[in-house]
């Protein structure tokens, strides 16, 4: 089984890695042996090979022979603490939401407290009939 990582990142897992250059008579890019490769295809999307800038735009990519569980193992342990990252960041926005409603009620508060005083200020303490 191989591994194709970008960036730091798993991008795919594989039994035989889709190495790729470019047709000399269409210009497209198409298959070929891990020797004539100037870059990898996963899922359709192009990766240059480690130290290659062929692929214009494309990040670099490398692929690793190894033990499928191990891969499956770490992003496992990855994608939990992700979701734990996640639903810690959801409650700190909730909180925060919920401390600015409680501000602007106590805002509101002292706004119509201030307007009952002003408006028996200028009443004289009249109350309407």
């Amino acid at each position: 089984m191989y591994a194709v990582i970008s960036e730091g990142a798993l991008v795919a897992l594989c039994d035989k890695p889709r190495y790729v250059k470019i047709n000399e008579n269409t210009g497209l890019y198409v298959r070929a042996e891990k020797e004539d490769a100037i870059g990898i295809s996963v899922n359709g999307k192009l990766y240059n090979l480690p130290g290659s800038s062929v692929i214009a735009g494309a990040p670099e990519a490398i692929v690793r022979d190894g033990d499928v569980s191990e891969y499956v193992f770490s992003n496992r342990a990855r994608i939990e603490v992700n979701a734990e990252s996640t639903e810690t960041a959801f409650v700190s926005v909730e909180n925060a939401v919920c401390e600015l409603d409680s501000s602007i009620q106590d805002r509101l508060a002292v706004v119509e407290t201030a307007l009952c005083e002003l408006d028996t200020l200028i009443t004289g303490g009249e109350e309407d009939e």
